[in-house]
Protein backbone atom coordinates (compact mmCIF):
# COMPACT_ATOMS: atom_id res chain seq x y z
CA UNK A 1 0.00 0.00 0.00
CA UNK A 2 3.17 2.45 0.45
CA UNK A 3 4.14 1.88 -2.74
CA UNK A 4 1.01 2.59 -4.49
CA UNK A 5 0.49 5.67 -2.86
CA UNK A 6 4.68 6.74 -3.13
CA UNK A 7 3.68 6.31 -6.82
CA UNK A 8 0.47 7.92 -6.95
CA UNK A 9 2.43 10.84 -5.14
CA UNK A 10 4.98 11.06 -7.90
CA UNK A 11 2.39 11.10 -10.20
CA UNK A 12 0.91 13.95 -8.86
CA UNK A 13 3.57 15.25 -8.55
CA UNK A 14 4.45 15.38 -12.37
CA UNK A 15 1.00 15.86 -13.23
CA UNK A 16 0.97 19.61 -11.38
CA UNK A 17 4.43 20.49 -12.98
CA UNK A 18 2.74 19.41 -16.65
CA UNK A 19 -0.72 21.33 -15.04
CA UNK A 20 1.74 24.43 -14.52
CA UNK A 21 3.53 24.77 -17.49
CA UNK A 22 -0.08 24.33 -19.67
CA UNK A 23 -1.92 26.87 -17.40
CA UNK A 24 1.13 29.67 -18.01
CA UNK A 25 1.20 28.72 -21.98
CA UNK A 26 -2.32 28.94 -22.29
CA UNK A 27 -2.39 32.47 -20.72
CA UNK A 28 0.94 33.33 -22.36
CA UNK A 29 -1.04 32.58 -25.64
CA UNK A 30 -4.15 34.32 -24.77
CA UNK A 31 -2.42 37.16 -23.59
CA UNK A 32 -0.24 37.70 -26.73
CA UNK A 33 -2.84 36.85 -28.90
CA UNK A 34 -5.01 39.00 -27.57
CA UNK A 35 -2.41 41.72 -28.00
CA UNK A 36 -2.11 40.80 -31.82
CA UNK A 37 -5.66 41.00 -31.84
CA UNK A 38 -5.81 44.32 -31.02
CA UNK A 39 -2.91 45.76 -32.71
CA UNK A 40 -4.28 44.15 -36.10
CA UNK A 41 -7.25 45.52 -35.88
CA UNK A 42 -7.36 48.82 -34.74
CA UNK A 43 -3.60 49.61 -36.07
CA UNK A 44 -3.95 47.86 -38.96
CA UNK A 45 -6.98 47.50 -39.56
CA UNK A 46 -6.89 43.91 -40.60
CA UNK A 47 -8.95 42.21 -38.11
CA UNK A 48 -7.78 38.40 -37.56
CA UNK A 49 -11.18 36.30 -36.75
CA UNK A 50 -9.23 33.60 -35.45
CA UNK A 51 -7.61 35.03 -32.43
CA UNK A 52 -10.70 35.68 -30.69
CA UNK A 53 -11.73 31.74 -30.75
CA UNK A 54 -8.06 30.93 -29.95
CA UNK A 55 -7.92 33.03 -26.64
CA UNK A 56 -10.94 31.43 -25.78
CA UNK A 57 -10.03 27.88 -25.89
CA UNK A 58 -6.65 28.98 -24.43
CA UNK A 59 -8.65 30.46 -21.40
CA UNK A 60 -10.69 27.28 -21.37
CA UNK A 61 -7.73 25.25 -21.13
CA UNK A 62 -6.15 27.60 -18.60
CA UNK A 63 -8.98 27.18 -16.15
CA UNK A 64 -10.19 23.35 -16.48
CA UNK A 65 -6.67 22.28 -16.33
CA UNK A 66 -5.10 24.98 -14.23
CA UNK A 67 -8.02 24.82 -11.70
CA UNK A 68 -6.24 21.52 -10.25
CA UNK A 69 -3.23 23.55 -8.72
CA UNK A 70 -6.65 25.47 -6.63
CA UNK A 71 -7.57 22.12 -5.79
CA UNK A 72 -3.98 20.87 -4.45
CA UNK A 73 -3.14 23.52 -2.43
CA UNK A 74 -6.62 23.14 -1.24
CA UNK A 75 -7.52 27.02 -1.77
CA UNK A 76 -11.35 27.10 -1.42
CA UNK A 77 -11.79 29.88 1.14
CA UNK A 78 -15.91 29.00 1.81
CA UNK A 79 -14.81 25.62 3.00
CA UNK A 80 -11.89 26.38 4.65
CA UNK A 81 -13.51 28.88 7.21
CA UNK A 82 -16.39 25.90 8.11
CA UNK A 83 -13.70 23.61 8.58
CA UNK A 84 -11.93 25.68 10.84
CA UNK A 85 -15.25 26.57 13.18
CA UNK A 86 -15.37 22.56 13.37
CA UNK A 87 -13.42 21.11 16.77
CA UNK A 88 -10.75 19.32 15.44
CA UNK A 89 -12.28 15.98 15.73
CA UNK A 90 -14.61 16.39 13.55
CA UNK A 91 -12.10 18.02 10.23
CA UNK A 92 -11.32 15.32 9.17
CA UNK A 93 -14.80 13.81 8.38
CA UNK A 94 -15.64 17.37 6.73
CA UNK A 95 -12.61 16.83 4.82
CA UNK A 96 -14.14 13.45 3.82
CA UNK A 97 -17.23 14.71 3.01
CA UNK A 98 -16.07 17.63 0.85
CA UNK A 99 -13.58 15.33 -0.87
CA UNK A 100 -16.61 13.25 -1.45
CA UNK A 101 -18.90 15.88 -3.14
CA UNK A 102 -16.21 17.21 -4.90
CA UNK A 103 -15.28 14.29 -6.79
CA UNK A 104 -18.64 13.41 -7.58
CA UNK A 105 -19.11 16.81 -9.29
CA UNK A 106 -15.79 16.59 -10.71
CA UNK A 107 -17.17 13.23 -11.80
CA UNK A 108 -20.10 14.47 -13.49
CA UNK A 109 -18.70 17.32 -14.93
CA UNK A 110 -16.30 15.45 -16.78
CA UNK A 111 -18.62 12.92 -18.33
CA UNK A 112 -21.15 15.30 -19.48
CA UNK A 113 -17.82 17.33 -20.88
CA UNK A 114 -16.15 14.37 -22.62
CA UNK A 115 -19.52 12.96 -24.03
CA UNK A 116 -20.24 17.15 -25.34
CA UNK A 117 -16.90 16.87 -26.90
CA UNK A 118 -17.68 13.67 -29.03
CA UNK A 119 -20.93 14.93 -30.18
CA UNK A 120 -19.04 18.28 -31.30
CA UNK A 121 -16.07 16.35 -32.82
CA UNK A 122 -17.22 16.96 -36.17
CA UNK A 123 -17.74 20.70 -35.90
CA UNK A 124 -14.81 23.07 -36.62
CA UNK A 125 -13.98 26.18 -35.15
CA UNK A 126 -15.17 29.61 -36.40
CA UNK A 127 -11.91 30.99 -38.58
CA UNK A 128 -9.71 28.04 -37.28
CA UNK A 129 -11.22 25.08 -40.04
CA UNK A 130 -8.84 23.07 -39.88
CA UNK A 131 -9.02 22.78 -35.97
CA UNK A 132 -12.18 20.27 -34.53
CA UNK A 133 -14.17 21.89 -31.66
CA UNK A 134 -13.45 18.66 -30.01
CA UNK A 135 -9.97 19.79 -29.05
CA UNK A 136 -11.90 23.31 -27.06
CA UNK A 137 -14.65 21.38 -25.48
CA UNK A 138 -11.70 18.37 -24.36
CA UNK A 139 -10.48 20.82 -21.41
CA UNK A 140 -12.97 20.02 -19.06
CA UNK A 141 -12.47 16.00 -19.14
CA UNK A 142 -8.80 16.15 -18.66
CA UNK A 143 -9.33 19.51 -16.25
CA UNK A 144 -12.10 17.33 -14.15
CA UNK A 145 -9.55 14.27 -14.38
CA UNK A 146 -6.55 16.80 -12.87
CA UNK A 147 -8.57 18.50 -10.56
CA UNK A 148 -9.83 14.97 -9.10
CA UNK A 149 -6.30 13.37 -8.97
CA UNK A 150 -5.26 16.64 -7.16
CA UNK A 151 -8.52 16.34 -5.17
CA UNK A 152 -7.10 12.51 -3.56
CA UNK A 153 -4.11 13.44 -3.12
CA UNK A 154 -4.93 16.38 -1.12
CA UNK A 155 -7.12 14.52 1.45
CA UNK A 156 -4.76 11.48 1.77
CA UNK A 157 -1.80 13.99 2.44
CA UNK A 158 -4.13 16.68 4.42
CA UNK A 159 -3.34 16.24 8.44
CA UNK A 160 -5.90 18.16 10.01
CA UNK A 161 -4.87 19.13 13.48
CA UNK A 162 -0.97 20.11 11.94
CA UNK A 163 -2.34 21.82 8.85
CA UNK A 164 -4.48 23.92 10.59
CA UNK A 165 -1.82 25.32 12.82
CA UNK A 166 0.25 26.01 9.85
CA UNK A 167 -2.06 27.49 8.13
CA UNK A 168 -3.52 29.69 11.25
CA UNK A 169 -0.59 31.15 11.17
CA UNK A 170 -0.06 32.22 7.93
CA UNK A 171 -3.74 34.09 8.26
CA UNK A 172 -2.33 36.17 11.19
Amino acid sequence: MQAALRYFFIFDKALNAVISVVAVLALAVAACLGFLQVLSRFALKIPLEWTEVTIRIALAWMVFVGAALVFRAGAMIAVDMMRHLLPTRFRRLHDGFVTLVVLIFLALLGYWGFDYANRSASQTLLGLDFISVYWAYIAIPIGCFCSAVAVIARFIEHDPVTDDDQELTLVH
